[in-house]
């Protein structure tokens, strides 16, 4: 009994952890954030997983909340901004971030010139 106990409480913690994932930047046909919820809310799907299996994924949601790879392996300005394309690497981000948008013309430009 005190294994169902702990299943519990190791899938409430994931819970709690997920919930606290920002929301997606791009719209997704599925969402990571909102699927891993309803698998750690159906208490039919937890009985199935091991405690062990249980406590892994809470160590690693943990690591990826934390930005712990992103810290680890840090890009450095040779990959965000290349000699051939300087530009693209902002383009990107601004468009993700939803500062600009492109409209069809600067598309064209973008695709015809490169720019």
């Amino acid at each position: 009994m005190s294994s169902i106990t702990s299943k519990a409480q190791v899938a409430q913690k994931i819970t709690s952890l997920l919930k606290t994932l920002p929301k997606d930047r791009l719209n997704h046909h599925a969402s990571f954030k909102e699927i891993q919820l309803a698998r750690f809310e159906n208490k039919a799907n937890i009985e199935q997983i091991s405690e062990r299996d249980l406590r892994l994924q809470f160590i690693a949601l943990k690591e990826l909340v934390n930005d712990k790879y992103k810290n680890y392996y840090a890009l450095d300005d040779k990959l965000l901004k290349p000699k051939s394309n300087p530009e693209y690497y902002n383009r990107l981000m601004s468009e993700i971030k939803g500062e600009r948008k492109e409209t069809l013309f600067s598309a064209i430009r973008t695709v015809v010139f490169g720019k």
